[in-house]
This record gives structure tokens, sequence and C-alpha cells, in this order.
């Protein structure tokens, strides 16, 4: 809005001096009571309340107060607490708050310390204070690997449930874990956008009633879920779906998801199933995470990676050894013309690494064309005394690319060990890379009780450091570095990863 103006005078075309009034632009809303700045916040989605903070140094903050105190409330319930007391005392300030707006409800808890109808006089309070983000944890329930409880094939007796939708009409974010979910058929949660389950026990068909309500839907990911068989979207449709995760849901062996225009990132860890998903979003995927979850014996029947090549927008690529494996065998029974033209960072994630396993590296390097390569990581395995490369004679040599680097300015090989075919490929990024200015190069780690990880002693002396250091190089401007720099600019996109090497 415009403010007061000031004068000032400049000289005419006939020498005659004129005025001229500028005018000096105001930010009028800024200068609002903070009263009447909360009631505009009041007025805004959690989201776009938050965004305010970067209009200037007043508002930044601001929406944190723009609801009674707390705007958040955390309900946690520790450990060993008797049920009873521990409700007593939870609920206790619920009931001091009043039901009042508040952008976010967090409720964690163990086994035993909440009945269904505590659960239900939580879900009930979120929703009359129209809670934008609500997030539910059990405690102490399945998990990563557990075959029991939310996570497990049956269902636990005694398991609390949650009945979707959970009430609120501002509702935006939803995150579960270790509970029970069902969901009402022709159900709509018009403003719902983050959906993330955690060891959920839900049938199929209650995820697709799930997803069929929330027409907003921009984010899904799916965690140990393992009631799940078939991941089917068909019929429901995910117009506005940009990100997907699925980890571990080890019972599920297909999914189908409609053309998903909009979808940029997809990440897949468990073992490979059969999908239509990367064709149906190939010119939209950007960001693409593949990994089986470990060595597998054999090939089971999936056309998940074989897609891979044809991803015109892939920026950033994450695969497992497995996905190069397959990718591989597919390029080798049928020509496959690669359009990862626009691929910026890639990343492998090695269970082994014997001649094969380089061998799938190069192949992939020769058939799937990268000229904008600019970033490689390499995750090896941790083994020092690795069986795959034990036996590395067992498996012919394959020849390394003759180009197709030029523009890799940055690439990391963890848990180095020096052995032979890691030593080769580091000759090669080395003979190959022409811009290449950083090779970091870091030994494997190990994890103590106090949650420190330390350099494996008995890997350092066999560390082949001066031998690398006078291997041949394209720039002699690269910087080859044995130690783990600070800093998230050397960390992949990817830098959560869901399996254990």
């Amino acid at each position: 809005m415009a403010g007061g103006g000031e004068k000032r005078r400049r000289v005419g075309g006939g020498g005659h001096e004129e005025e001229e009034e500028e005018v000096k632009e105001m930010d009028r809303i800024s200068e609002l009571p903070d009263a009447l700045r909360l009631q505009i916040l009041s007025l805004l989605p959690l989201k776009s309340a938050i965004r305010t903070g970067a209009l200037s140094s007043r508002w930044r903050g601001l929406w944190e107060q723009r609801w009674p105190e707390p705007s958040s409330l955390r309900v946690r319930l520790p450990p060993g607490a008797a049920g009873a007391a521990a409700r007593v005392e939870q609920f206790g300030a619920i009931d001091r708050r009043g039901r009042r707006r508040m952008d976010c409800f967090s409720l964690a808890f163990h086994g035993g310390q909440l009945t269904q109808p505590d659960l239900r006089r939580c879900l009930d309070y979120a929703a009359a204070c129209e809670v934008e983000d609500l997030h539910l944890r059990l405690d102490g329930a399945a998990g990563r690997g557990s075959r029991g409880g939310g996570g497990g094939a049956t269902r636990g007796r005694g398991m609390l449930t949650v009945h979707f939708p959970v009430g609120s009409r501002l509702l935006a974010r939803l995150s579960v874990r270790g509970l029970n979910l069902t969901a009402a058929a022709n159900a709509m949660v018009a403003t719902l956008e983050v959906i993330h389950l955690h060891s959920v026990f839900l049938t199929d068909a209650a995820l697709r009633r799930v997803v069929a309500a929330c027409p907003r839907l921009r984010e899904l990911d799916l965690r140990y879920c393992r009631r799940l068989r078939r991941i089917d979207f068909s019929a429901v449709g995910v117009p506005n779906l940009r990100s997907f995760t699925i980890v571990d849901c080890s019972r599920t062996t297909e999914m189908r998801v409609p053309v998903a225009p909009r979808l940029r990132s997809f990440r897949f860890s468990g073992a490979f199933l059969s999908s239509n998903i990367l064709s149906g979003a190939s010119g939209s995927l950007e960001h693409l995470y593949l990994c089986s979850g470990g060595p597998e014996t054999g090939l089971p029947p999936t056309n998940l990676p074989t897609s891979v090549p044809r991803l015109s927008n892939l920026s950033v690529l994450t695969l497992c050894s497995i996905a190069l494996q397959y990718i591989s065998a597919s390029t080798a029974k049928d020509v496959v013309e690669s359009k990862l033209h626009s691929l910026r960072e890639l990343h492998f994630l090695m269970f082994g690494m014997a001649n094969s396993n380089l061998a799938d590296i190069y192949s992939f390097l020769k058939t799937c064309s990268c000229p904008q390569l600019e970033r490689l990581f390499v995750q090896l395995p941790t083994n020092i005394h690795d069986s795959f490369t034990e036996n590395f004679l067992a498996v012919a040599e394959e020849e390394p690319p003759k180009g197709g680097l030029e523009n890799l300015c940055l690439a990391k090989m963890t848990n180095f060990k020096g052995h032979r075919n890691e030593m080769q490929l580091v000759e090669f990024l080395l003979r190959k890379s022409s811009c290449l200015k950083k090779l970091i190069l870091t030994a494997p780690t190990e994890d103590h009780p106090q949650g420190l990880r330390k350099i494996q002693s008995d890997v350092l002396p066999n560390f082949p450091k001066t031998e690398i250091l006078h291997l041949e190089r394209a720039s002699a401007n690269t910087q080859i570095i044995f130690s783990e720099p600070d800093g998230p600019q050397i960390q992949p996109l990817h830098s959560e990863v869901f399996v254990r090497f």
C-alpha cells in the first residue's frame, strides 16, 4: 500500500524547477497491532501461516501465537507409567487447555497404557480443536523387523484402532504408527495432503478408501505395513500425488497406480514386485530410489527396474546392486534407448563388490548415458572379508566405459577397504572424469552403545593411500580425501537408506 509522499525538485526541459512528488511505499499491514495480525493468521491454514515469516522480521515466528497457548499439544506417556495415573495426569493438561483451535496434536504411548475409549477421547478432542497436524504413535509395538502387533501378518488381540476419517475438518497431515486403521466407505477429507503410516495394520481395501477420500493427497509414506498385499489405486486416482514411499511392506506382491501426472519422487525398498508406476510417471518423475532391501538369490519376476533408462526427467537416481543386475540383464537382451539426459546425481547401494557387481556398474554407465552427471555416490558393503570379493575370479571381467563422465565433479565411496574391484572403480573414475574436483574415500565405521561411530582401526593399515595418490588422473586438480568431510553438500539426496549394510 502507498503511504505518505516526499517532495524533491528537478530541472524541467525549459530550465524551470519543477516539484515532483515521489511516493514512498509503506507496509501498512505489518504496522497493524499484533492482535489484528494474529487475527489474519488465524484465518490461514498452518502451512500458509508459517510462510508469512518470510514477509519481514515482524512476522517471523508470529504464527506460533495465533492460537491460545499452547498452539501445539504433545502428550507422551513415559514407559513404565501406570495406565490410570498416566492418563489422569496427561488428560488433565488437555482439560485445562479447553477445546480451542490448535495446529498440532501429538499422542505417544506404550502398550497397555491407553484403552480404546481413551484413544477415542483424544481423537474427538483433536477433531473439536480442528487440528491440522495429527500424530499418533504406539511405541514398543510392531516396528522394523517385527512380526507381531501392527506390523505383523495377523491382527493382534487388544490392539487399538483408529477409524478414518478422524473428524477434523481442517486436517492436513496424518501420521500413525503401530495401530490398527479402518476406513469408512465414501468418506471425504478434502484438506488432507500428507499421510504417513508406519507399522500400521490395514487391509488393501482400507488403504484404497483412505486414498480415495483425499483428493488433495500429495505425499504418501507406507513403511512396514505388512498386512498389505496389493497396492492398487487404479480405481480411485491420485491426481495430486507428488511423493510416494514404500518401505518393507513385505507381503505386497503388486502395485498398480494410474497415471500420476505430478509424481516427482518415488522411493521403494523391499522385495521387488510388479508395477506400472514408473511407466505411468515417466514424464514427471525427478527423484527415484529403488532398493530390494538386501541381497537376493536369483531374480524374481519384476518390471520395476527395467523402466529406469526411459525416465527422461530423472535428476537423482539411487539403485541397489540387485536393481543394477536387473537393468544389466534387461539391456543385454534388448536394445534400450537411454533417456537419462537430465540425471545430475547417481547413488549405488552395493551389497557386494564382486566382478559381477563391478560389471553391472560398467554396463549401466555404458547403456544409460548420463551426460549431465555431476555427483556419484557408491556405498560399498561393510564386510571386511567379503565372500563376493574373495571369489572375484569366478566371473569374467567387464570392460569399463570409454567415457560419459565429462561433467562429474564429485565422487564418494563409503566403506572403502581397498579391495581389488574397489580399486578398479577408483582407477576408472580418476582416468575418465576430466572435471572431477573431489574423490572422497571413507573406511567402514563401527557402531558403539553410546551411539558414536568410529573408523574401524583394522581397516586403515591396509588402506592403499599411497598407491591411490599416485594413480593417473584426467584432471590434475582432483583432490583425493580419505576422511568424512563435514557438511551436507557432500551427502546424497537419498541419505536415508532403509537397509543396513
